[in-house]
């Protein structure tokens, strides 16, 4: 991945937070529109009811679910790259990476449940989003995360929580 630096704490918090936001976005515009597809006009999947469907009913969240552990790794592994950095700036570009890794993971992950629910409309696959959607919730990037991602302490965890200026 290309190295990233950030002028500021404010600049990589924004940054961050409008990738999370895009990134559960535009998965649940195609979701929630065939969800009320589901519920208020009889849409009841592109395939015929079989044993496909049924099969795409399970394997589906599976796959969905072996993808967001896949990307987990991918952010566990630069996560430890990033505690090991000396100065902030780098620790930040390589958490970057890291996690926007992560949330592209979930992102194709959500797809392919939207998917499987254009082709299926089986209700697993809408609890499986919901589910997908609260794990999110607790990798939402706050400040209070970073510090605790990258094991930050002192003055580094004083100038991320307080949006300071980096100190180089």
């Amino acid at each position: 991945m290309r190295k990233v630096n950030f002028k500021s704490p404010e600049e990589f918090h924004t940054k961050l937070g409008l990738f999370f936001s895009t990134t559960i976005a535009l998965p649940l515009l195609p979701f929630v529109w065939l969800y009320l597809e589901i519920k208020h006009s009889e849409f009841s999947g592109w395939l015929e009811a079989g044993m496909l469907t049924h099969v795409m009913g399970y394997l589906v969240p599976v796959i969905s679910g072996l993808l967001v552990i896949k990307g987990h790794q991918i952010f566990k592994s630069k996560k430890n790259i990033a505690t090991s950095e000396n100065k902030l700036i780098d620790k930040l570009g390589v958490y970057y990476n890291g996690i926007t890794t992560y949330y592209l993971f979930v992102s194709l992950a959500a797809l392919l449940l939207a998917g499987g629910l254009y082709l299926s409309a089986k209700g697993i696959l809408i609890v499986s989003y919901v589910i997908l959607l609260f794990l999110m919730s607790f990798f939402r990037p706050t400040p209070k995360r970073y510090c605790k991602d990258l094991s930050l302490e002192g003055e580094e965890k004083d100038i991320i929580l307080n949006q300071k200026e980096y100190l180089f």
